[in-house]
């Protein structure tokens, strides 16, 4: 069933955002808006729909005042409440008239009254994350296909959860969507995507979560188009805070808390008593009963200080990353879109916020994950990040019941790597990228290697890479390591040996055999406390089979200045392609006249073009090779000889139709120009090369032609410009076939402006 799975993600991670994964094996449509959400697709906010939040308030008791005192004051004023507050902060949320609104700001008993507003859920559309934050090497989740669940309570703030998803553990909840507070399964299909992140099953089908089996309450605050009042949201928070632990009520209820939904604003520094932020006074409240929140840094490619709950410094905010393989390294290409763009593995998120308020980052793009109806499916967004975040919150408290929200954001932190592509990042705040193997049982150990995979030409080498033994706060027994490599790789540890005191670093010397077929080597690194037995795997990876690089193209600059005696030119090539690994660089080489190819000039994998003078008469050529990440080079691959001619317009192999009349400048390339304001005058040349390009004047009162090739329109040239210009490339035609072509121009007779000039045509031949 596993290996099933697989293939199903595999074909699921190129799949469109509309495409879900049945209960049963088959593919299936998602139909309607249940599935998706309209939340957020680029940096527009969510509009709310039908939700309507113009004439609603939430009114804020000050400190020692009493509810049922307010509510009757209220009811006398004809105010009916409709949410009441009492954990987060006292008050209630209910419509006002401007008169109610009035005498309520000028009760002495009232601290405020906030206007009530919408929230939007922050997400939607498609990853492989508890792979990529090493879920499977935690020793806590015990991921292994068997039903071992976490003990631990999470609430999911959302649009509520299906309770009737038979890969998840949905223990209850609250509606305060609706006046049925019992109405809390999932209306939108969101809230039920987010839970399976956090705690889905380990149970040999469908997917798991990143602490499988926690038992998952719904929060729900938003409506079927992922909508929700500042009112409702308050109300769940409200909620998270009166729930005890049935056997311990000094203790809350829940050890974590996610929130995929955010609204415009900024953190007062003051848990929102300077402002009269009733969010950030709830938030709080929810923090200081003992409880860890993670929050969505937003999908709008900003600062995350421009959205709360993201903004407050006591939740843990979350930004998104791009990961299409589930690995280290960089390797998994761009094979997931969404939100209008591909994204390369290990890279920033491109609709993710950022700033220095977000603490964590966390896969965030084409995520697959439970929908309502036992189905399955893919989204993106930080609200896919931030759930894992909350599952790593439960994986540490469920060992750790007395750490406060403060110390679990630091552990985790202090757990992460920067072991992604950093310089994606759109500010210079790196935060470190969950990690979740790193949290081990009380008295526990583990083993854990995070450079993602060694590459390997077939000429082999040795390499080191780094290891570091994770050991409990209360673990005090020595370690012994052993290596397990495959065959013909040989591994040589630096220490077999390691006390509890002492240093938690090691490396691996990994020697392969030049010669080593292409494949993927792994090399099994094995501690024991005696006891217990803890490994990590290190994936080798022989990469015997050279990229392939493609002859690069010779053209004439465009928009350059023709000299007298030389032009401008470049070389221009499409990227090189490696069936096994990827392209890390290139170096070209330049000939003249069939001489010998001159210096080598290397070359980054980003650079698709070479430019350099072309001298007439004479001829150049330019061979390119791409290098892999394995060190294996392409064979050269050289473009066509090309030698640049001036024809002039006064060649015989020019054939002028129309009325031409010859105009006389020093400054024309052969001293004269041919010029004509007659619309449907032409000018032909035919010739036998790889490319041309067309030289003319500019000026404020020049008209506009056509360029066609082989009968084919190529573009339009407009001459104008706001300066006078001469011998200026205008148009350029690179990597034609190496025959006979025919280029023909058209004068447009652009009213206003009906003259055009031809200078000069420059030929490769």
């Amino acid at each position: 069933m596993r290996r099933l799975l697989a293939i199903l993600l595999a074909v699921l991670a190129v799949a469109p955002v509309s495409t879900v994964l049945g209960a049963g094996t088959a593919l299936a449509a998602a139909t309607g808006p249940a599935l998706v959400p309209d939340a957020v697709d680029g940096s527009a906010p969510v509009r709310a729909g039908s939700l309507d939040a113009s004439d609603r308030w939430i009114v804020v008791l000050r400190s020692g005042s009493r509810l049922d005192v307010a509510g009757a004051r209220a009811r006398g004023l004809g105010v009916r409440q409709d949410r009441v507050f009492n954990g987060a902060f006292r008050g209630y949320a209910a419509r006002l008239a401007n008169a109610q609104l009035a005498l309520l700001r000028a009760d002495p008993n009232v601290e405020d009254v906030v206007p009530d507003d919408i929230l939007a859920v922050q997400g939607q559309a498609i990853p492989t994350g508890v792979s990529r934050v090493f879920g499977a090497a935690s020793g806590i989740a015990l991921i292994n296909g068997k039903d071992e669940r976490v003990d631990a309570d999470v609430a999911i703030v959302d649009t509520g959860i299906d309770p009737q998803h038979l890969d998840l553990n949905v223990a209850g909840g609250i509606n305060c969507a609706s006046p049925d507070a019992a109405a809390w399964a999932d209306v939108n299909g969101h809230g039920t995507h987010v839970a399976g992140i956090v705690g889905a099953l380990d149970n040999g089908y469908g997917v798991v979560g990143v602490a499988p089996g926690v038992r998952l309450w719904s929060v729900r605050v938003l409506d079927w188009m992922g909508n929700g009042l500042l009112s409702w949201y308050v109300c769940g928070l409200d909620w998270i805070t009166a729930q005890k632990d049935p056997t311990d009520a000094t203790r809350p209820l829940f050890e974590s808390v996610n929130m995929s939904v955010a609204k415009p604003g900024h953190d007062d520094g003051n848990c929102g008593y300077t402002t009269t932020d009733v969010m950030h006074r709830a938030v709080c409240r929810v923090v200081a009963a003992g409880i860890t929140v993670a929050a969505a840094a937003g999908n709008y490619s900003g600062s995350a200080a421009a959205w709360i709950p993201a903004a407050y410094n006591e939740v843990i905010t979350v930004s998104a990353l791009a990961d299409t393989d589930g690995k280290p390294g960089g390797r998994g290409g761009s094979t997931c879109s969404s939100w209008n763009g591909y994204d390369k593995d290990d890279t920033f998120a491109d609709f993710s916020n950022h700033g220095s308020d977000v603490d964590l980052i966390a896969p965030g793009k084409c995520i697959l994950s439970t929908l309502p109806g036992n189905r399955y499916g893919l989204m993106s967004g930080t609200s896919m990040a931030t759930p894992l975040v909350a599952g790593a919150a439960a994986l540490y408290k469920s060992t750790r019941p007395l750490a406060t929200p403060y110390q679990v954001k630091r552990a985790l932190q202090l757990m992460g790597n920067l072991n992604w592509n950093t310089a994606t990042d759109p500010d210079p705040y790196h935060e470190p990228l969950l990690d979740v193997s790193w949290i081990v049982n009380i008295g526990d150990f583990a083993l854990r290697y995070v450079n993602g995979p060694v590459t390997s030409s077939a000429a082999g080498g040795t390499f080191t890479v780094p290891l570091s033994a994770v050991r409990a706060e209360d673990f005090t027994l020595p370690l012994n390591f052993s290596a397990g490599p495959t065959a013909p790789l040989t591994a040589t540890l630096s220490t077999t040996h390691l006390e509890p005191t002492g240093d938690r670093s090691m490396t691996a010397a990994i020697a392969v055999p030049a010669g080593t077929p292409t494949g993927i080597y792994p090399v099994t690194v094995t501690a024991t406390d005696g006891s217990r037995e803890r490994s990590t795997t290190i994936e080798v990876v022989v990469d015997a089979t050279p990229p392939v690089a493609r002859p690069p193209a010779l053209g004439i600059a465009g928009n350059s200045t023709l000299g007298s005696l030389s032009a401008s030119g470049f070389g221009r090539w499409v990227a090189a392609t490696d069936a096994y690994g990827s392209v890390q660089s290139y170096q070209t080489q330049w000939s003249v006249d069939g001489g010998a190819w001159g210096s080598t000039a290397s070359l980054a994998l980003s650079s698709r073009q070479v430019t350099r003078s072309y001298a007439f008469g004479h001829r150049y050529s330019l061979r390119l090779r791409a290098r892999d990440v394995a060190g294996n080079w392409s064979a050269w691959a050289a473009s066509v000889a090309v030698r640049p001619v001036v024809v002039q317009d006064t060649s015989r192999y020019l054939v002028w139709s129309g009325r031409w009349y010859r105009a006389t400048s020093t400054s024309a390339s052969g001293g004269t120009t041919r010029y004509t304001t007659w619309r449907g005058a032409t000018v032909t040349i035919a010739f036998q090369g790889t490319g041309s390009a067309i030289v003319t004047p500019r000026s404020p009162t020049r008209g506009r032609f056509q360029v066609w090739l082989d009968g084919v329109l190529k573009g339009t040239v407009d001459e104008r410009a706001r300066a006078t210009q001469v011998r200026r490339v205008v148009f350029a035609l690179a990597g034609l076939a190496p025959r006979r072509h025919t280029l023909r121009l058209v004068c447009l007779g652009t009213s206003g402006r009906p003259r055009i000039d031809i200078d000069a045509i420059v030929l490769l031949q």
